[in-house]
């Protein structure tokens, strides 16, 4: 077996830097091993050529062509202790630095206040009630009563308690920090504000 490929690889010759070792003579792998080469070849690229996007396709690696890909500019590395991202919002402490620090970031407008209780119908108004008086749909599932946010001293508290209470919850409300955005948090502010008025 090994004689017979070395004698095969006599036959090559060197052209053009590459080894060509087709020959019209009878060699190692038999008298048309060309034409069943080219026969084969043929059928793989007509094969290619079908695409049936209902067709499940086989994976060479699966884990390469699954994998997240990563895009430019990240990497999964986590960031590093004690690390802020830069468009991080540092969230004060405590109710009393909430309403000292942090003020409306969006100014009143129809249009802000429209999107203020279409945000607030969908997440406030299930416990506070549409009116804001705690009569929501879920305010008996309590065991105290929800606090009506229209009396008077709700609306003495500063936009920055109810940023906070939205974002971070209390001792029966539950957070909603992961839900409703920043900006989305001043706009039922604002929409909060036209219930304590009425």
């Amino acid at each position: 077996m090994r004689s017979q490929l070395v004698r095969f690889l006599r036959k090559c010759r060197v052209r053009n830097g590459w080894y060509s070792c087709l020959s019209p003579k009878k060699v190692f792998f038999g008298p048309s091993w060309e034409l069943f080469l080219l026969v084969g070849l043929s059928f793989l690229l007509v094969s290619a050529c079908d695409h049936d996007p209902n067709q499940t396709k086989l994976q060479y690696m699966p884990d390469m062509a699954d994998t997240p890909t990563v895009k430019a500019q990240e990497d999964y590395l986590d960031p590093p202790d004690y690390s802020v991202h830069t468009q991080a919002i540092l969230y004060p402490k405590d109710m009393a630095t909430a309403e000292k620090d942090l003020a409306n970031q969006i100014r009143s407008h129809p249009k802000v206040i429209e999107k203020g209780k279409v945000l607030y119908g969908t997440f406030c108004a299930v416990c506070h009630g549409l009116n804001g008086k705690g009569e929501g749909t879920l305010s008996n599932a309590y065991v105290a009563p929800v606090p009506d946010i229209t009396r008077a001293e709700m609306r003495s508290r500063a936009d920055g308690f109810y940023f906070l209470k939205i974002t971070k919850g209390g001792p029966m409300m539950p957070s909603y920090g992961h839900a409703i955005d920043p900006e989305e948090r001043w706009q039922i502010i604002h929409y909060l504000r036209t219930l304590q008025k009425n």
